[in-house]
């Protein structure tokens, strides 16, 4: 059944069996769908088994926290805002507080859920939950995972949008972000 009255009423694939291919920090499934107007389907999806939060911060003198984030599939330094998994028992905005200061060492200041999003449905069931905050500050330095490589940077709306623009290859989560907040 489809979940909000505006859509219309197709039926959806039924699920005929569903085998996990790969077990480990994710499960990748490939699912076997009957479409109701045609032949059989088979889906491959990833099951990434928690959702995350990302925080779009500012500091006190307004400029964004922004990663510039190695990212091995694409090969490339991506801008970025600092997030993650949520943790069992973490609220999306704890979860948004302790990514903020783990991967920069920035907190304090208030913060707000501000919307979430499904970032890449084809492939995976994931919820990103956005956080924006406002008047954090440097509190301590970054403890990232050995495999995280990041770089730190403050930036003005300005300087963000200028580095966007140029060319410099962004991460969507970032995109989203920007987007949720602009009602603040």
């Amino acid at each position: 059944m489809n979940e909000h009255p505006s859509m219309p009423s197709i039926r959806l694939p039924d699920v005929k069996n569903r085998e996990t291919v790969y077990s480990g920090y994710f499960d990748v499934h490939v699912d076997l769908l009957q479409l109701h107007h045609g032949p059989n389907l088979s889906y491959v999806s990833v099951d990434l088994k928690v959702h995350a939060a990302a925080v779009l911060a500012k500091t006190k003198d307004g400029k964004f926290v922004i990663n510039k984030e190695y990212r091995h599939p694409t090969g490339k330094w991506l801008l970025s805002c600092p997030g993650g998994r949520i943790d069992t028992g973490e609220s999306p905005i704890e979860a948004g507080k302790r990514e903020l200061l783990e991967e920069t060492g920035f907190g304090g200041g208030t913060f707000r859920a501000i919307g979430s999003a499904y970032l890449c449905p084809a492939v995976s069931n994931q919820v990103i939950y956005y956080v924006y905050a406002e008047d954090v500050e440097y509190l301590a330095p970054p403890s990232r995972e050995p495999f995280e490589l990041i770089h730190t940077e403050l930036k003005t709306k300005e300087e963000l949008m200028q580095e966007i623009a140029s060319g410099f290859p962004v991460d969507g989560v970032l995109c989203t972000a920007l987007l949720l907040s602009q009602r603040f």
